[in-house]
């Protein structure tokens, strides 16, 4: 809350250790504050005869408010060093909390002054050091949550009272998508994740790598390290590089404990960026290739086929090696926690361009801990398929677009946590989807451009009735056919 910025002024090349001490900012603040207001409540309360005695506490307490204030103002100085807040607001931010520290200690020495003249400037003095707090504070906001964090629910009465306009209602800011081909890249599949995982640290009032992302114009322009998109060359560019470096990564965007892409939008993003990221075109406009028509087909409106957002049952396991771990990592293997209050993981081969039998040891650690596994786009071995099939806490399975037979389902037709099984783009046809009908709590199978046909379909329906067997069409993308009747 309380910086001085514009006293000492900004700093070049910043040394990590100021910016390791400022973001103690948000924590210290949050001492004076209470200080400062427990003193105004003192204050209010001992002008009751009976609690008089209370104010004799309050130079104690303004003393360590004053400190307070001014240790979170070289904290605040210090966290400013690390840039991406808008410079106005920022500014403001900064007097007002130099304010806050000054008057603070202006109120500690008249409230230990003897002087009767000075004693009766203490009030008018601590009362506009508590409006300053309140003042400091409402910018503070502003740069972490925006300018309109405060008002943004605010009641249309007390907007009027307040001399707000009338609150616009918010648009919708996805439209629904119920024919891929006609969707907007950008505004209907780009834009929305950008939004739902960065903007809110890259917009016109927070700009984290003095980088913006809220706009076409902002994300081609890149940041304070450049460009972030390079045209036609994903692989080139650094948006795709941070999105897939390892959670822990201080570079990984978006950060730990931040809502995080899906695999199917890191696809996507990946897609479009080697399209030649543009902002006005069609899917149909563009080259869609086998292996993108399901990702694709996954934004349609109720046709997500991951389904992120489904929480997965809570198993108590063990926490997994942390050398295991560092071992998958090493070989690009994406591992990621679930949640903070388990152990479970999630495994996948996403940035992995090669995996052999011999690696395949590496799942064995975290076979236990691992719930969901993606394996695709690669060519997996025996070994590999036997290792899946030990991982008895395994509910969701991605094998689409691997060398998977009809011999591997054999080998994990034992995963009887199975809820989600993925074998697009394989060559498994009726006699392998036999051995599935072992796994009672299958809620989906995705079958695209298989071997396998809708009668072979409909016999494994008639032993998993409740499971929702997708065909698809290899005519269209999104197009999808579901082998049961749910009345």
């Amino acid at each position: 809350m309380f910086t001085i910025t514009p006293i000492l002024g900004q700093i070049e090349n910043t040394p990590e250790w100021i910016l390791f001490l400022g973001r103690f900012h948000p924590l210290i603040v949050h001492f004076p504050i209470g200080m400062v207001i427990m003193a105004a409540i003192i204050e209010v309360f001992a002008r009751s005869p009976k609690l008089q005695s209370l104010r004799e506490a309050n130079s104690f307490i303004l003393l360590w408010g004053a400190l307070g204030a001014t240790v979170a103002c070289i904290a605040g100085f210090m966290l400013s060093k690390s840039g991406g807040y808008d410079k106005e607001s920022l500014k403001v931010h900064e007097w007002l909390g130099y304010g806050v520290a000054v008057s603070s200690w202006i109120a500690y020495f008249l409230k230990r002054s003897q002087t009767t003249i000075l004693h009766k400037i203490y009030t008018p003095i601590f009362t506009g050091c508590v409006f300053l707090i309140f003042a400091a504070g409402h910018y503070g906001g502003n740069l972490t949550h925006g300018s309109d964090y405060l008002t943004q629910y605010m009641p249309q009465p007390i907007r009027s009272l307040a001399g707000l306009p009338v609150q616009k209602k918010e648009k919708q800011t996805t439209r629904k998508i119920t024919d891929i081909n006609q969707a907007l890249v950008f505004e209907d599949l780009v834009q929305p994740a950008l939004e739902q995982t960065c903007i809110s640290c890259h917009n016109p009032e927070k700009q984290k790598g003095d980088l913006r992302m809220d706009t076409p114009e902002m994300l081609l322009k890149g940041g304070k390290n450049g460009p972030i998109l390079v045209a036609g060359k994903a692989e080139d560019s650094e948006m795709i590089k941070r999105i897939h470096l390892p959670l822990e990564d201080d570079d990984h965007m978006p950060p730990k404990g931040k809502t995080q892409l899906s695999d199917n939008q890191m696809a996507m993003l990946r897609w479009w960026i080697n399209q030649g990221a543009p902002f006005n075109k069609k899917i149909a406009d563009l080259t869609v290739s086998e292996d993108m028509k399901p990702v694709l087909a996954s934004f349609i409106s109720g046709a997500n086929t991951e389904n992120k957002e489904d929480k997965p049952a809570i198993i108590n396991v063990p926490k997994a090696d942390a050398k295991a771990i560092d071992a998958l990592r090493k070989i690009n293997v994406f591992v990621m926690p679930i949640a903070q209050e388990n152990n479970l993981l999630e495994i996948s081969f996403i940035n992995v361009k090669t995996f052999t039998d011999e690696q395949a040891t590496l799942l064995t650690p975290v076979s236990q801990q691992t719930i969901w596994l993606k394996i695709s786009h690669l060519a997996i071995g025996e070994k590999t398929i036997t290792e899946i099939g030990k991982f008895n806490n395994l509910t969701r399975l991605h094998l689409e677009y691997t060398n998977t037979t009809d011999v591997d389902l054999k080998k994990i037709k034992g995963l009887k946590s199975l809820e989600y099984l993925n074998l697009i783009g394989t060559s498994v046809s009726d006699i392998g989807l036999k051995e599935l009908a072992s796994l009672k709590k299958l809620k989906k199978l995705y079958l695209w451009q298989t071997k396998v046909t809708p009668q072979g379909a409909a016999e494994l329906q008639k032993a998993l009735p409740e499971t929702e067997i997708n065909l698809g069409s290899d005519t269209m993308i999104g197009t999808t056919r579901l082998i049961s009747e749910k009345k």
